[in-house]
């Protein structure tokens, strides 16, 4: 991230804070909103953060004073350490079972999208890229190539006919590939790619290698590769806003939720292996949570809107 979207993120998130903390006067809410309009990237950032205001709005919920985060924001050094710890302190945990929002570095990415969004995007050489919810790439075509940066999340992807080379770049290493159709996962370093139309050549970071045939799919990250497997018909249901699983652990059916919810969705470890068939519509995640809970032994505990913990029943 650089210096200029450290700073506006900074500007940002003192105001949601202020206004969020019930401190503010009618003058400092007339100046946010002067402060919002002045400038898009103002906007831009403002309409992010309220997309994910769950990071703020849940320890506010639960009894947490705002001046703590507040405090937090004044630090003046290491700020987002003292803003982790205060949220930290408000009982939320980063990684594991507990989902916070994703990281802002996709506000300058050249395509992304926010929780619940999906968006078809056609490139400059006829390729098209479909992006799940909280998803985002970067494109870096030249006369030599064709380069798609991938920053997180999850994509289809049907590369054009082209002399040129298609390189689709993750976390965990590149993948080549010519009049192919890309199904890609990439998020917490973990890499899951599908061959749905043509043969893939996949480098990890560290060098290894290994030629993806139509109908497989692999997971893999930098150093190593998963066992290769056979592609699942609804991997890509997504694309369509539906959540398509048979026999499949009922964690992966929380992840395949949380890029479509606000705040903290958490599973108690002890269910996570419980077995979900179904077809979902991911735009509902209340009603497929609610679902759940009536055809497996699990409870759903709302603390509020922003902090859902799936436990047994």
């Amino acid at each position: 991230m650089s210096v200029e979207q450290e700073r506006l993120l900074e500007q940002a998130t003192r105001w949601i804070v202020l206004l969020r903390s019930g401190q503010a006067s009618d003058a400092e809410r007339q100046a946010f909103l002067a402060w919002r309009a002045r400038d898009p990237r103002h906007e831009e950032l403002c309409l992010r953060l309220e997309r994910t205001l769950g990071v703020f709005q849940v320890p506010i919920a639960q009894g947490i004073d705002g001046g703590v985060l507040q405090r937090a924001l004044d630090a003046p050094s290491s700020r987002r350490k003292v803003l982790q710890r205060a949220l930290l302190g408000a009982g939320l945990m980063i990684g594991g079972s507990w989902s916070l929002t994703p990281t802002f570095d996709s506000l300058s990415a050249d395509f992304s999208t926010g929780i619940g969004q999906r968006q078809t995007v056609q490139l400059d050489d006829g390729s098209e890229l479909v992006l799940n919810a909280q998803s985002a790439a970067d494109v870096q075509f030249d006369s030599q190539r064709r380069l798609l940066k991938w920053r997180g999340g999850e994509g289809l992807l049907q590369v054009a006919a082209d002399r040129r080379p298609f390189i689709l770049q993750t976390s965990g290493g590149e993948v080549y590939g010519r009049d192919a159709r890309i199904l890609l996962r990439d998020r917490d370093s973990q890499c899951r790619v599908g061959a749905m139309q043509a043969p893939l050549q996949i480098v990890t970071r560290g060098g290894d290698r290994l030629q993806l045939q139509p109908g497989q799919e692999v997971t893999f990250d930098r150093l190593r590769f998963g066992r290769v497997q056979a592609l699942r018909s609804g991997d890509s249901a997504w694309v369509n806003g539906l959540l398509e699983v048979r026999g499949s652990p009922l964690s992966e059916v929380i992840e395949a939720l949380r890029p479509y919810r606000h705040g903290v969705l958490r599973l108690d470890p002890a269910i996570a292996d419980l077995r979900v068939s179904g077809l979902y519509r991911l735009d509902q995640s209340d009603v497929v949570l609610e679902a759940l809970s009536r055809t497996l032994p699990i409870r759903i505990n709302r603390r509020s809107d922003y902090w859902v913990t799936l436990t047994a029943a």
